[in-house]
């Protein structure tokens, strides 16, 4: 008897999104924000979920993140997050996936989530046709 390998199941809920136009920013919360510089990133992809970023520095998993995202004439600052995963992808290069924390009084603004929805608008029409 040969047992099939399992295929792995899907769990994304939200479409990922190239990052394309979607500028980001991010910073340690509290007195860790303060001592440290903040990493340069640039956003590898989107979901309404979270989001995965590149830097140059590395982050603890379950670690809380402040990120500010804008793409084009929409923009969102102080977005809570957690991170999930940090992965070393280069010497000096990390890869960092981030969850949104919808349970933190901040994120459950209505305002919040309407903008996440915008940007996840515009990328999509971007991704599809290239504007």
């Amino acid at each position: 008897l040969i047992k099939k390998a399992a295929m792995p199941v899907e769990r994304r809920k939200h479409q990922r999104y190239d990052q394309m136009s979607l500028e980001l920013s991010v910073a340690r919360r509290g007195i860790a924000g303060f001592l440290r510089l903040n990493p340069s990133v640039n956003c590898l992809d989107f979901s309404l979920s979270g989001l995965q970023f590149g830097s140059d520095q590395p982050f603890k998993v379950d670690e809380k993140l402040v990120i500010d995202l804008r793409v084009r004439d929409i923009e969102i600052n102080e977005l809570s997050v957690v991170v999930v995963e940090n992965e070393e992808i280069e010497p000096n290069f990390y890869c960092t996936r981030v969850r949104f924390c919808f349970q933190d009084r901040h994120m459950k603004n209505p305002k919040v989530m309407h903008a996440l929805l915008q940007i996840e608008a515009r990328l999509r029409v971007e991704q599809q046709y290239g504007v």
